[in-house]
């Protein structure tokens, strides 16, 4: 019985990991205001650490008037608040 396999490949269980780094499955990004890091799962949103906020269609608009990138989710509850507030004073007057 003759070998069907090629005996002249490298062990590949052998081999470092070819020089490549490490993939994350999702990127590491800074929050834009407060710069802590944390990793983005745009592409899962559910599984995103920001979709514990839930905001209103109105907080999303105000926070989308103040930053232009991704923010942690303790940053959006600190917007969200200064949104509510502000809307408060805004109803009292």
């Amino acid at each position: 019985m003759t070998n069907r396999f090629r005996t002249d490949l490298p062990d590949l269980r052998t081999l470092p990991a070819f020089g490549l780094k490490r993939m994350h499955k999702h990127e590491i990004i800074r929050c834009e205001r407060c710069k802590t890091p944390f990793e983005c799962k745009a592409n899962s949103f559910t599984k995103c650490q920001c979709s514990t906020v839930q905001l209103t269609i109105n907080e999303v608009q105000y926070v989308s008037e103040l930053y232009d990138g991704c923010l942690c989710a303790n940053c959006l509850l600190i917007i969200q608040q200064e949104y509510r507030e502000s809307i408060n004073i805004i109803d009292n007057q």
